[in-house]
């Protein structure tokens, strides 16, 4: 059994370094979709707002290793914490909105709103970095952005599902953008994930005493497994990075809203429209052109 186990993993370390990437940026977007469809399920009943404070709860307990490992309290020590705390807000505000758009939107339809957030950070790299963007960026953003008014469909009125998607959208450029700002100024990834987590507790407690409902036993539990997708799903970015190159594994984080599509068909029957196909199709393509563009334009400042 080891000589097998040996066998496989050196084959597996001799595959080059972008399908390696390739292969665990799919099984991201796996594991979020499966935390999508949790947070889908557990929305039938639950608030979303309290959702997202155990959601919070969880996986600050699932980081308690790296909290340890980092000297405790120490891990939390910021030197620009208005930055944290904008940053962290933002990014609960985000989630609430993504959660709701979860509940009241076809899976997919949620997923590729999502995905649009590559446009809104072109404005915000021009508003908050001071970054100089070239027309074919500015093409893609407009491209993308039709693509959006194509699932929208304004003329008849916009339904909550859609202004959440859409808010969750904008709010995720921003938190990119800060995100950024903090990695510049030599921030962690595990203080960043610590405040976010943290204030983001803070500021769902009290609506969650008021939109109370105790979970079943088997909704306690997929509480915990939400916790536990979404971090497993964020190493596994980690580790695509790791072993990638950005350019080559990111566009595969777009098979998330295959996933989410599928999964939506076959458990909750929403068959999508043509409108979220063709819409779909022009947010992603604008999305993986603007992801090109900026890591070709990074390394040629490198």
């Amino acid at each position: 059994m080891g000589v097998f186990k040996e066998t496989v993993l050196n084959r597996w370390r001799a595959l080059p370094g972008n399908l390696r990437g390739a292969f665990w940026m799919v099984v991201m977007a796996i594991f979020f979709v499966c935390a999508d469809t949790i947070i889908k399920i557990l929305s039938k009943r639950l608030d979303p707002i309290e959702i997202v404070f155990f959601r919070n709860i969880f996986s600050l307990l699932w980081l308690i290793p790296s909290i340890i490992q980092a000297g405790g309290a120490k891990a939390f020590y910021t030197n620009h914490p208005w930055l944290q705390f904008s940053r962290a807000v933002t990014g609960g505000i985000a989630m609430i909105c993504i959660f709701y758009s979860i509940q009241l939107l076809p899976l997919a339809d949620a997923t590729a709103i999502m995905f649009s957030r590559a446009i809104w950070m072109i404005p915000c790299a021009v508003l908050f970095l001071n970054e100089a963007i070239r027309w074919r960026r500015w093409t893609a953003t407009a491209v993308g952005f039709i693509g959006v008014i194509l699932m929208v469909r304004p003329a008849g009125g916009i339904e909550p599902g859609i202004l959440f998607a859409l808010t969750n959208a904008v709010m995720a450029a921003v938190i990119f953008t800060l995100i950024k700002m903090l990695k510049s100024k030599g921030e962690t990834n595990l203080t960043i994930l610590l405040w976010h987590a943290s204030i983001t507790i803070i500021i769902t407690a009290t609506p969650t005493y008021f939109l109370w409902q105790m979970p079943t036993l088997t909704e306690f539990l997929l509480l915990i497994a939400l916790g536990a997708l979404v971090t497993v799903a964020h190493a596994c970015l980690i580790q695509a990075l790791a072993v990638g190159e950005a350019t080559a594994v990111t566009p595969f984080e777009y098979s998330r809203v295959v996933f989410a599509g599928l999964v939506g068909l076959f458990m909750f029957s929403e068959v999508p429209t043509a409108w979220t196909i063709s819409g779909t199709a022009l947010i992603l393509a604008s999305g993986y052109y603007i992801a090109r563009r900026e890591a070709q334009e990074n390394k040629k400042n490198d």
